[in-house]
């Protein structure tokens, strides 16, 4: 008798291992078919795609990838980071998941677990360019220049085509002020594809690299194309080509981009100050004894230099 109820719970084990196999099975096709989805930016299908897979079996670490990913572009951050949490551990600590993770913890200001994640990585594998890069990423939230640029420098040494990290590089030389630096990676980047020339961060880095060096011309045609393809909703970006614009005497295309952004963006203090300014300009060049608006705040051409002047060597003279 003993011996039937130990053959009965083998077989009752046996095929519960079954089942749970053939719902991993499942659970992975509907992974993938929800990675398909979210290739081809159904996100939709596939945020219902990889729930589903999840309900099939908990134990698919694609489908807390992917599910995860998909809850992090709606704003569920986070729930996003509590399933790339449970995927990481379901694959064994996968390189690829801890550098997203990372990437999320960055931006949730988690700048302690960010790094943990990418040195993680590193110690596994130390030519891991996307770690280096998290990394990277890391330090220039935190504000420390040159470890940024180190790590972005050890990215591009183990992969030098790496558009991400070669922007990231041109603006902390940028930062640095080292703008022919920056001149120079952004330079590398349209040797290796012809098409960054005209990509709208390239075009921003690049005219306010040219604008630090007083090579104004060029600098005002660069910065009114990065403008014109940035999107208006990158405000930040657009405030720092409005300050560099103005610092260059290029008022008219001042106005144009702070245009761009300010019936959406009213309730923001820096564009009611940014049209301020503007407007003491444009008055001063029609009553140059009239003193100039002292500028304050941010400047937003350089993201290491929250309130330093504007300087105006040209005297405002272009209109």
């Amino acid at each position: 008798m003993g011996m039937g109820i130990a053959l009965s719970l083998s077989g009752c084990g046996i095929l519960r291992n079954r089942t749970e196999n053939k719902q991993l099975v499942h659970a992975r096709q509907l992974s993938l078919r929800g990675a398909d989805a979210l290739q081809r930016a159904r996100s939709q299908d596939a945020e219902l795609l990889f729930s589903e897979a999840i309900k099939q079996s908990p134990m698919d670490e694609r489908a807390h990838w992917g599910y995860a990913t998909t809850l992090w572009n709606r704003g569920d951050q986070a729930k996003a980071i509590e399933h790339m949490r449970e995927a990481i551990r379901l694959s064994g600590d996968n390189p690829q998941y801890l550098v997203q993770f990372g990437e999320m913890l960055l931006k949730v200001g988690n700048y302690a677990d960010a790094e943990a994640a990418a040195n993680a990585v590193l110690a596994n594998n130390h030519k891991n360019p996307a770690a280096w890069a998290l990394l990277g990423n890391v330090h220039q939230a935190k504000r420390e220049w040159d470890d940024a640029r180190n790590c972005y420098q050890r990215a591009l040494l183990i992969q030098s085509d790496y558009p991400e990290v070669q922007l990231k590089l041109a603006e902390v030389y940028r930062t640095l002020g080292k703008p022919q630096r920056s001149l120079a990676v952004l330079d590398r980047m349209v040797d290796l594809h012809n098409t960054a020339s005209h990509d709208a961060e390239a075009l921003l880095y690049r005219g306010l690299a040219l604008a630090d060096l007083n090579r104004t011309q060029e600098a005002a045609e660069t910065l009114a194309k990065a403008s014109e393809r940035l999107p208006a909703e990158d405000v930040q970006k657009q405030l720092q080509i409005v300050h560099a614009q103005h610092r260059i005497g290029e008022l008219v295309a001042a106005r144009i981009t702070l245009g761009r952004v300010r019936s959406n963006n009213v309730e923001i203090p820096e564009v009611s100050r940014l049209q301020s300014m503007l407007d003491m300009s444009f008055a001063h060049l029609s009553d140059p004894v009239k003193p100039l608006l002292e500028p304050s705040s941010q400047d937003f051409s350089n993201p290491s230099l929250m309130a330093s002047p504007l300087p105006n060597p040209d005297g405002w003279v272009r209109r």
